[in-house]
């Protein structure tokens, strides 16, 4: 009964540290930390050799952003990073004290790559509602500010994401919105200290 106990024990630490590795490469590698958290705690160490084996598809599957709008418009092209969040919201007040008839804003939504539309008939329904999640109260309150805007919506880490979409996109400025402590902030730091630490482009952090 011991030797039961033990090995209980054992398996427990094993899946238990399992777990906070999987989560910390889930987080790293753009990927839905949740679900990978569910997986590890049922699957133990397979769990980890599974994600592995995800990413070099992830980034061969990453497509590049096209620009979409003419290269010189006269107008300062303003990026903004929009995930639902309340700090997502205070960055259109900025935006809104920045003579917004003379920009053209872009809203980028990084999605995690299990989001990404397949061919299963709930594939594209959840993709869009993940989509409307991310950008339907920052696109509802700069329409409110008379200011029209479209989106760009990538998948993976989002800090490497909006630095490679405000290159993409040429622009002028960019800004991010600062968000409290949390898991992925604990393990990876901040998406707007990745931004501001790696973006060839001006940024603007709102808190």
């Amino acid at each position: 009964m011991l030797v039961l106990w033990e090995a209980i024990a054992v398996w427990l630490v094993i899946v238990l540290t399992t777990m906070l590795v999987v989560t910390y490469l889930a987080l790293r590698w753009g990927r839905d930390p949740f679900g990978w958290l569910l997986l590890s705690a049922a699957m133990g160490p397979i769990a980890v050799v599974a994600l592995i084996g995800t990413r070099q598809s992830d980034v061969k599957r990453r497509p590049v952003p096209t620009r979409l709008t003419p290269q010189s418009t006269g107008r300062r092209r303003i990026l903004i990073a929009s995930d639902g969040s309340p700090a997502s919201l205070a960055i259109v007040h900025h935006v809104t004290g920045l003579q917004p008839d003379g920009v053209d804003v872009i809203i980028v939504a990084v999605l995690p790559h299990e989001a990404r539309p397949t061919a299963a008939p709930r594939s594209e329904t959840d993709y869009q509602e993940r989509v409307q999640q991310s950008t339907r109260a920052v696109l509802g309150a700069l329409r409110e500010a008379g200011i029209e805007a479209r989106t760009v919506v990538v998948f993976g880490v989002p800090g490497e994401e909006i630095v490679r979409v405000a290159d993409a996109e040429q622009a002028d400025l960019v800004i991010v919105g600062r968000r409290g402590a949390g898991l992925s902030r604990a393990l990876l730091g901040s998406t707007s200290d990745y931004v501001l630490k790696h973006a060839t482009r001006p940024v603007t952090v709102v808190s």
